[in-house]
């Protein structure tokens, strides 16, 4: 994705979530304005003009339609991102048929946020700038510019290659932040489809009954809001590749019309009779088990198959002896240039900070932590006081230890409820996030949440 600086505007009445907000774009160099309510956001847009606005469902004073049609008035090419809670989450979906880029169901992390903003900044570039921006990807997504030396990854820059030669599909399988999007591009740029699309989807950013349209494109009148046809990602792909990230996310009913593009390389767009042919090249990508999914009912076998031709599995980042230190240098001297600023190298005690953490965010977490160290260093090296804001309350693989039953014994609702708000604060009490972290559903963590009774001032229910 493009790195460049934005002007931002949030408009929330939750001023926890907007000093979050607001702190950390604005310590990666992007200008941010703040609103909590609808005169507010209406002050804001008389005095600027912003590349993205995250705008609240529900605000004091008017509401999201209408704030997103003043933001289109003021300015059309500005994204707009609307946050909804659960219960507002068709409210939210309404304003997506309106205009609005994407919604993000509260609490939300700053992460899926951060990624919702560069996508919004990357179709902005795409639509000014469509040439200069398929050759600047053609460069980015070149296996050499993938950092590291370990078998691991010269193992992936071996297939790289291998497949990309082919028209097969490919599944690319990794935790979150482990580079699945850079495989999926090195594979389509070093391909006899080079010259045409690479389009990406995140099936998980979308809701389910948006999810069709995004894919499959509509017709006016198709639904309620549908003024006009749009054409969906698979007609756009046509001769080139189409990936498809976090495919597990995907319903099944959707799920089935992957299947038949795959099979009969047609489809029709939503509210049509008319079959549209295509000709592309699938790649997907997931972070869960789809063994383990389909198990569940959860994802089809058919489908699984027709995907999983070619199977990609990125080692985390832990796993990888030795490219550590090499990206750290890389995204030190990256983000040096970047910021102009003359930073000789890392000071021993900072470089073991970095290398015994056990990055679970992976690569996108390092990134994430080095731009943010070089930004607040002050001399010419990076020193632990740099690194302190990003590693507060952070455990490092020292303290990544097994579970281990105290010779007194424990009661093991205890035991749970302490691992629980372990894995809360660490994620900064996003619950999707701590779910993660703990291997269950969301909806299994709000439960046990409910049951040991625990709280937390940003949530709505404690308010």
């Amino acid at each position: 994705m493009i790195n460049t600086v934005s002007n931002l505007l949030i408009v929330d009445t939750d001023p926890y979530l907007c000093a979050d907000v607001g702190n950390f774009f604005r310590s990666i160099g992007d200008s941010v304005q703040q609103a909590s309510d609808y005169a507010g956001a209406l002050s804001q847009l008389e005095q600027n003009d912003f590349d993205v606005a995250i705008i609240q469902v529900n605000i004091p004073g008017g509401n999201a339609h209408d704030l997103l049609e003043k933001i289109k008035q003021k300015n059309p090419r500005t994204a707009v991102i609307v946050d909804a809670e659960l219960e507002s989450i068709q409210e939210g979906v309404q304003a997506i048929q309106e205009g609005a880029f994407s919604i993000l169901q509260k609490p939300f992390s700053i992460p899926e946020l951060n990624f919702q903003i560069k996508r919004a900044l990357d179709q902005q570039v795409q639509q000014s700038e469509p040439d200069t921006l398929t050759d600047r990807y053609r460069n980015i997504y070149q296996p050499y510019n993938f950092i590291g030396e370990s078998e691991e990854i010269k193992k992936i820059f071996r297939i790289v290659y291998r497949v990309a030669a082919t028209d097969s599909s490919v599944i690319i399988l990794g935790e979150t932040g482990t580079g699945k999007e850079m495989v999926a591009g090195a594979i389509h740029y070093n391909s006899p489809r080079a010259d045409g699309p690479f389009v990406r989807v995140n099936c998980a950013a979308l809701p389910e009954q948006l999810l069709e349209s995004e894919l499959f494109g509509h017709e006016r009148g198709a639904f309620t809001g549908a003024d006009r046809q749009r054409i969906g990602r698979f007609e756009h792909a046509n001769g080139g590749t189409i990936f498809l990230d976090e495919i597990a996310d995907m319903s099944q009913y959707t799920q089935s019309k992957v299947l038949r593009v795959i099979q009969e390389k047609e489809f029709e767009r939503l509210g049509s009779n008319d079959t549209v042919k295509t000709n592309v090249r699938i790649i997907s990508a997931t972070n869960r088990d789809l063994m383990q999914r389909m198990k569940e009912g959860l994802f089809r076998e058919d489908l699984y198959y027709r995907l999983n031709v070619v199977a990609v599995r990125l080692p985390p980042l832990r796993e990888r002896n030795g490219d550590i230190a090499l990206l750290i240098q890389f995204f030190l001297k990256k983000f040096a240039g970047q910021m102009n600023k003359k930073i000789r190298g890392i000071e021993p005690a900072a470089m073991r900070m970095l290398t015994r953490y056990h990055w679970p965010g992976n690569i996108r977490e390092l990134e994430n932590a080095m731009e943010r160290a070089v930004l607040l260093a002050e001399g010419e090296m990076i020193t632990t006081e740099d690194l302190n804001l990003f590693f507060a309350n952070e455990p490092t693989a020292e303290d990544n230890e097994t579970v281990k039953l105290p010779g007194g014994g424990v009661r093991l609702e205890d035991a749970e409820r302490d691992l629980i708000l372990q894995a809360l604060q660490r994620s900064s009490w996003v619950q999707k996030d701590a779910a993660e972290l703990l291997g269950i559903s969301s909806r299994a963590l709000n439960y046990k949440i409910k049951r040991f009774g625990i709280t937390h001032s940003r949530w709505k229910q404690n308010r």
